[in-house]
């Protein structure tokens, strides 16, 4: 009996251990895809919007270069805040043909533009756009091919390096980090080695009473949704890590901060509506955070 319970054991770690290294990556793009977004056209945007404003500060933390092709990963921060008691990093467009991520921070930084009142107990650092390559060609990879939030262990990509070297050493309050799901069909939320999921499920509750899907049916490759819930354990963020596959929320959880989301919407539903379910959560998340 105690043969069969090894055995079965290191079946299910070697099946774990494959279907992590199976996953995260695709072939390198010989030539690049159509343009579909404008990159130069949303920083500028963001730039315009906080320019005038001497609280919010633009800093490119690296840039992306592939052949012709060169882009910054810029963070903005909003550090005005006098004695300002929580610190906040949002992220979001580490895959690229995730959309709503880039779009609902960039409406954020704008926002927080627009009302420079709003939080003001908090500091936000603020990276709208992870993978720009990504982004502009509507792919969910970089160039080379590497799934960019499955990369922030062995940092082969230029913006794994990028994003890792900026969070080494810092602590956060809250960490969020926006994405889309082409192939659900509802939201549904992370939350990473949390004591308790009643936060997350009060966002679940908010979605839902916007009359909106939320998603039963997403495995990943240890963990699958609980009616729009991953609860993912500290132990599966090690298993993780082993195998050389964490993404930002996992990184993050491991060295940054004990409060980690993920937020995921579907790209089935009206993007309009999308946008709404993303600053929904952020709001609630937000408010439990500075209601301390």
């Amino acid at each position: 009996m105690a043969g069969k319970l090894v055995c079965s054991i290191v079946t299910l770690v070697m099946a774990l251990c494959m279907a992590a290294c199976a996953s995260g990556g695709a072939i390198p793009y010989t030539e690049d895809p159509p343009t579909a977004r404008d990159i130069d056209g949303l920083y500028s945007r963001l730039d315009r919007a906080v320019a005038p404003q001497s609280f919010i500060k633009a800093q490119d933390l690296g840039e992306v270069v592939y052949g012709n092709f060169k882009a910054p990963v810029r963070l903005y921060s909003i550090f005005n805040r006098s004695g300002f008691k929580y610190r906040v990093f949002l992220s979001g467009g580490i895959h690229g043909n995730e959309p709503g991520g880039v779009e609902t921070l960039a409406r954020f930084i704008e926002y927080l533009a627009r009302n420079p009142a709003l939080y003001g107990n908090v500091s936000f650092e603020i990276v709208p756009l992870t993978n720009p390559w990504g982004w502009a060609h509507d792919v969910r990879y970089n160039r080379d091919g590497i799934d960019i939030n499955r990369d922030l262990a062995p940092q082969r990509s230029q913006e794994a390096r990028i994003i890792a070297g900026y969070l080494k050493e810092s602590r956060y309050d809250l960490m969020i980090d926006d994405h889309e799901d082409p192939s659900a069909s509802g939201f549904y939320i992370y939350q990473y080695a949390m004591p308790s999921q009643d936060l997350s499920r009060k966002v679940i509750a908010a979605v839902r009473a916007g009359g909106l899907p939320i998603e039963q049916n997403v495995n990943m490759v240890i963990l699958k949704t609980d009616d729009g819930l991953i609860d993912a354990p500290m132990w599966g963020l090690w298993y993780m890590r082993a195998t050389n596959q964490i993404g930002v929320p996992n990184y993050s959880r491991l060295y940054n901060s004990d409060n980690v989301y993920t937020v995921e919407t579907s790209t089935r539903l009206d993007y309009e509506d999308r946008l709404a379910v993303h600053q929904k959560a952020r709001q609630i998340i937000l408010d439990r955070l500075t209601a301390k």
